[in-house]
C-alpha cells in the first residue's frame, strides 16, 4: 500500500513538473513572438512600401527601444514596491526597422514589461533621427583619437591608449613651432602659404594629461574660433614643464568639454540691424501728420461765420507742414 502511494505521488510530481516547464518559455521565445506581431503589424499599415523593402523587414531582425512609461513605470506606488526589477515595470518598447534607402526608422510601438509577453502592437510611428552638428572641439579630439589608435601605438602603452579613448581632453592655446614641411619636398612659395595661413589661425592643442605619468599626450593644429576648421599639425608626448613652457593660455579643463568656450574664442554673434523706414513710407507718414493737423486745425462752420478771417489759416498750416515733408524725404533719398 505504501508503495502504491510513493508510487502516485512520484507520478504526480512528475507530471507537475512537466506542465511547469511546459506552461514557462524564456524571454527570447516572448521576444521573438512580439518581433513577428510587429513585422505584420509594420507590413500591413505601412503604405508605399516596395518588394525589396518587404523583404528586408520580412528577413531582417529588428532593433528595440525601449524607455519606462512616464509615472511609477506604469504601477501605482503599492503595486511598484512589488516589481523591483527592470522587466518587471511596465515599458514602452518600439521594434523598429531601419530601411536602407530610407532615413528614417519604422517603429511599431507597444507597451509590456520587460520579458514582452504581453507585448502587443499599438501604433506605427515613423521617425528620423538627426544627429545634432558636431563642434569643431569635438570633430578635433575625434580627428585626435584616431590619429593616436593609427599613428602611435608604438609610443603609447594600452592604458594610456584607452586612456584617450574614453576620457575628454583639455585644450590650450599654444606656441609651439609648427612643422610646416611635413613631407620634406615643399618649396618656398608653398613654406610661405603654409605660414601665412598657421598665422591667420589660432594655435589649439589637445591635451590628454595621464594622472600617474610625468609626460602628456598634445595634439597640435590650428584652426579658427571655437576651434573651426582646426587641422592637426604634429602630435606626441611631452613634458609637463614643456606644455607650460608653450603654453598660451588654457581654454578648457576635460570637465568644460562641452562648455561654451571663453569670450574671446567665441564667434561673434551676428545680430540682424533694425531697417531704417523707406521715404514711401516717411513720405506716407509725413502726409498723414499733415492731414491729422488739418483737421485738427479746422473751424466749425459756425466759427467760419463769425470769423471768416480765420478760415484761410487753415490751408497754410497744412501746406506748411506737407512742405516740410517734402524736403525731409528728399533730404533722405539723398
Amino acid at each position: 500500500m505504501m508503495s502504491n502511494l510513493r508510487g502516485i505521488a512520484a507520478a504526480a510530481a512528475v507530471l507537475a513538473a512537466v506542465a511547469l516547464m511546459c506552461g514557462c518559455h524564456s524571454d527570447a521565445y516572448y521576444q521573438n513572438r512580439a518581433a513577428e506581431r510587429a513585422r505584420q503589424y509594420l507590413l500591413e499599415e505601412a503604405k508605399g512600401l516596395s518588394a525589396e523593402e518587404k523583404y528586408h523587414i520580412t528577413f531582417t531582425d529588428p532593433v528595440f527601444l525601449t524607455a519606462p512609461i512616464i509615472g511609477e513605470q506604469g504601477f501605482s506606488k503599492e503595486e511598484a514596491m512589488f516589481a523591483p526589477t527592470l522587466t518587471d515595470r511596465l515599458n514602452q518598447i518600439c521594434i523598429a526597422w531601419r530601411l536602407p534607402e530610407r532615413q528614417e526608422f519604422f517603429m511599431v510601438y507597444g507597451a509590456s514589461d520587460g520579458r514582452m509577453n504581453y507585448w502587443y502592437p499599438e501604433r506605427l510611428i515613423r521617425k528620423r533621427f538627426v544627429l545634432p552638428k558636431a563642434s569643431g572641439l569635438e570633430k578635433a579630439t575625434e580627428e585626435s583619437r584616431k590619429y593616436a589608435t593609427n599613428n602611435l601605438f608604438g609610443l603609447m602603452t594600452a592604458g594610456e591608449q584607452n586612456f584617450i579613448r574614453f576620457n575628454f581632453p583639455a585644450v590650450y592655446e599654444t606656441s609651439f613651432a609648427l612643422n610646416l614641411n611635413p613631407r620634406g619636398d615643399a618649396d618656398e612659395e608653398t613654406l610661405a602659404k603654409a605660414a601665412e595661413e598657421a598665422a591667420a589661425g589660432i594655435q589649439y592643442s589637445i591635451v590628454w594629461d595621464y594622472p600617474e605619468d610625468e609626460e602628456v599626450a598634445v595634439f597640435c593644429g590650428v584652426g579658427g574660433l571655437e576651434m573651426e576648421a582646426w587641422k592637426l599639425n604634429f602630435a606626441g608626448k611631452t613634458s609637463r614643464e614643456d606644455l607650460v613652457k608653450h603654453t598660451v593660455s588654457k581654454v578648457k579643463a576635460p570637465e568644460e568639454f562641452y562648455a561654451l568656450f571663453p569670450a574671446r574664442y567665441r564667434k561673434p554673434v551676428k545680430t540682424v540691424p533694425a531697417s531704417a523706414p523707406s521715404a514711401s513710407d516717411t513720405a506716407s507718414a509725413s502726409a498723414q501728420s499733415a492731414s491729422e493737423t488739418a483737421s485738427a486745425s479746422a473751424p466749425s462752420p459756425a466759427a467760419v461765420q463769425s470769423a471768416p478771417e480765420a478760415a484761410p489759416a487753415v490751408a497754410p498750416s497744412g501746406a506748411k507742414n506737407e512742405a516740410a515733408a517734402v524736403p525731409s524725404n528728399a533730404k533722405e533719398n539723398k
